[in-house]
């Protein structure tokens, strides 16, 4: 009797566990960022296949917004490729794609030191994802 019902607990618990947290780049996912033309930074987050697409998302979009914060921005345009910021044509969220099945979400960063139009407020994105981040989950609740 027990054992039937710790096996789909232990199964549940095991599959949750396999999505890619918010994390550095490693075996299993993260983020990463390398410096782009310009003053452009490219931020990616690769995840594995038991992630979903719109947390990876969420997952690059938090991690433009700490880079911002780490280097004392409070604003931030974000472009879905280097076509885009050629043609200051920002993205309100990090583009989804998919490489072997897996969710990866990029964006090419402009950090600002005044609001633009279109810009993310560097703070506030840091704030309303916090949740996100800490929990691995795009629940609210």
């Amino acid at each position: 009797m027990i054992r039937r019902l710790l096996l789909p607990a232990a199964a549940g618990l095991l599959l949750s566990a396999c999505a890619t947290s918010y994390q550095s780049m490693g075996m299993t996912g993260g983020h990463l960022e390398q410096k782009g033309p310009g003053a452009l930074e490219m931020v990616a987050f690769s995840a594995n296949g038991y992630t979903k697409p719109e947390l990876a998302q969420k997952y690059a979009l938090y991690r433009c917004a700490e880079l911002a914060k780490a280097r004392h921005k409070p604003f931030f345009l974000m472009y879905s490729s280097l076509v885009a910021a050629a043609r200051n044509d920002a993205t309100e969220t990090p583009r989804v794609g998919q490489v072997q099945n897996k969710p990866t979400a990029t964006a090419f960063v402009l950090m600002l030191d005044g609001p633009k139009p279109g810009a993310h407020n560097t703070d506030d994105v840091l704030a309303d994802l916090k949740k996100v981040i800490e929990t691995g989950t795009l629940e609210k609740s």
